[in-house]
């Protein structure tokens, strides 16, 4: 579920609107139809990205069929780069939402409400004139202060969600103003960055805990660590409310050092994602990405000092790449030593440089969204991007292979870092791994030393209990652990599953002549 949808309908809920959410993604086209035609919702709001694009179409046309009355907006970056293409070929699209949708989708509402037109609504892209031909209203302004926005959480309600996973994702941020060549956020939020107070963060990641169980956030701006004052007081006001959470974010190379590092891993960051695309500076400066190998290996040099999971993005397939380019790249991986890479084959999307280059060219329009079946156009194909891609792959798996926190890496970090949970976690879990049970107990207890109810600390303990034929104190552990997070669907499982297993013994036990375990 996109977050966007869930911060539009949490401000259409909060302006006193009848409205939910419908997760369609894995819902046959029959249980579709009959639940718009039991809903018949006056106004229907549809995310299209590029792969979804048919898909999210389709669905507005059974939204319509279900309901002829229906009004239906589509927004998201596909629609907003698009726009006037999707409405002179889809008749049951009535208006595109360009940009950011909260507003715009509110003022829509109660323009419908009142009958007033759509025309008069700041943001959209609609039908005109005689002809129906499709034109821009007046432009929308960005939301300057994201803390008057609802949070999306408490409103996730509706059909085919699940709010546990739905809601795990936060967005603290908008704006980006790098310009990469494939990337279409500067043209969808705009390249002035607004940012979420500290405190309006802190709440959100409390609510999602307390009331929804998650103890894994991921937050999923793309520059999450760019302003580092509200960066550290985030992380300073997180570190006070012991709600002990384990997260993770992104970042830019050249938004980190080692003080962020340190304070993020202090408030229990596990793991931050870099997009450094290639190793090779002539792709860099091809992709327009605006970084250096140098702070590449600096930020990856800080990432491992301060102990976190280092994971990267790579780009396969830019054209004219050569087998020099591949060296570098893998000559920097080696030398960074990334846990884990995820590896994704150039595309052109509506909205990038690339994509705008094209259509200069004349060897693209918006139309060819229409008329190609494919959920993606790629830079390139055939055997020479798959081999790019392969490469790549088989690279990130190999060097992950090998780049372990070394013992003396992990004793290191405690030194750095003493009082992190998530520190002493980690050279915890080693030792685990290690066969060193009695050492992992030590370092579980030390945490709960410094850091009393830690569930994480807690669960690991009731692991240990648990693999060595102990489930009725391991039972007590996951109960002491569930309590920090009584909505935790994970900690819900250890406990059931220490339950199941207590069973089986007693079952056991009984079996051989009533002697417990």
């Amino acid at each position: 579920m996109p977050v966007g949808l869930g911060w539009i309908n949490a401000t259409l809920r909060a302006a006193g609107f009848d409205s939910s959410l419908a997760n369609l993604s894995r819902v046959g086209w029959p249980r579709v139809k009959s639940l718009l035609e039991r809903e018949r919702p006056d106004l229907v709001g549809i995310t299209l990205y590029t792969f979804n694009r048919h898909q999210g179409l389709r669905l507005a046309s059974v939204a319509r069929r279900a309901n002829p009355r229906c009004t239906v907006i589509v927004g998201g970056p596909h629609a907003t780069h698009t726009g006037e293409s999707i409405l002179s070929h889809y008749p049951d699209v009535a208006a595109v939402a360009a940009g950011e949708g909260e507003i715009t989708m509110l003022e829509a509402a109660r323009a419908l409400q009142a009958g007033e037109p759509l025309s008069g609504v700041r943001g959209l892209i609609v039908r005109s004139g005689a002809d129906g031909s499709p034109s821009r209203t007046f432009a929308r302004e960005t939301v300057a202060d994201l803390d008057t926005l609802p949070f999306p959480a408490p409103h996730y309600r509706g059909h085919h969600l699940d709010p546990e996973a739905e809601a795990s994702f936060v967005i603290t941020s908008r704006g980006c103003p790098a310009r990469c060549t494939f990337c279409n956020t500067p043209d969808f939020w705009g390249t002035r960055m607004r940012f979420r107070g500290p405190e309006n963060m802190l709440e959100e990641i409390r609510f999602l805990k307390e009331r929804l169980g998650i103890i894994q956030p991921g937050i999923r701006d793309d520059t999450f660590t760019v302003h580092k004052r509200r960066l550290i007081e985030f992380c300073q006001r997180l570190i006070d409310s012991r709600l002990n959470v384990m997260w993770s974010c992104q970042s830019r190379v050249n938004a980190i050092d080692e003080e962020r590092l340190a304070w993020m891993r202090r408030a229990g960051c596990d793991h931050i994602q870099y997009g450094i695309e290639s190793g090779s500076p002539r792709i860099l400066s091809e992709l327009a990405k605006d970084i250096t190998t140098d702070e590449i290996r600096a930020a990856a040099a800080a990432t491992r000092k301060m102990g976190l999971t280092l994971s990267i993005y790579l780009i396969s397939g830019v054209p004219g790449e050569t087998e020099a380019d591949f060296h570098s790249t893998r000559a920097l991986l080696e030398e960074i030593r990334p846990h884990d890479g995820l590896v994704a084959p150039l595309a052109v999307f509506p909205g990038t440089h690339i994509y705008a280059r094209m259509k200069a060219q004349g060897s693209i329009d918006d139309d060819f969204w229409v008329r190609e079946k494919k959920d993606t156009l790629y830079e390139m194909t055939g055997a020479p991007a798959r081999r790019s891609f392969k490469r790549l792959v088989d690279l990130c798996a190999r060097v992950g292979r090998a780049a372990g926190y070394t013992r003396e890496e992990l004793e290191e970090h405690k030194r750095l870092l003493p009082g992190s949970f998530l520190t002493w976690l980690a050279s915890g879990g080693a030792y685990e791994q290690a066969g060193d049970v009695g050492a992992a107990l030590g370092e579980y207890e030390e945490i709960l030393g410094f850091s009393p109810g830690n569930l994480w600390a807690l669960a690991r303990i009731g692991n240990l209990l648990l693999a060595s034929g102990d489930p009725d104190s391991a039972t007590l552990y996951y109960r002491q652990a569930l309590t920090s997070a009584p909505r935790s669907r994970y900690l819900k499982h250890l406990v059931d599953s220490a339950a199941r297993s207590s069973d089986r013994v007693r079952a056991g036990g009984l079996r051989h002549g009533g002697r417990s375990a």
